[in-house]
């Protein structure tokens, strides 16, 4: 694990956005909502743990964008997520949820 310099203030950062996926859940979700989330939530932990880190790595495998997937309309990482499905948006939240708790968790 990459070491952090405030856990407990890289722990609250991290919790804010397990905490944002309720309403992202709620909204249907929504693609742009969930677009926004998904940047913050890269940003916050390359902010906390480095740009090439393992952290931001494991986020990525488990719900980063990939570019034009099979069903998804747009090109590269201007494109409409789907809500369903294995790459959709739902299961990409599920996933990530995974990996944020297992962050926090794992900063004490």
């Amino acid at each position: 694990m990459t070491s952090v310099s405030n856990p407990e203030q890289a722990r609250a950062r991290i919790q804010a956005q397990i905490d944002r996926m309720g309403r992202l859940r709620g909204s249907g979700p929504d693609p742009f909502d969930y677009n926004q989330w998904d940047d913050r939530t890269v940003e916050v932990l390359r902010a906390i743990y480095g740009e090439d880190s393992d952290e931001v790595q494991q986020y990525h495998e488990a719900a980063g964008k990939r570019g034009r997937l099979p069903g998804v309309r747009g090109q590269a990482e201007n494109m409409t997520l789907n809500i369903h499905g294995p790459w959709g948006i739902r299961a990409r939240l599920d996933r990530a949820e995974v990996v944020l708790k297992q962050l926090c968790g794992a900063l004490g």
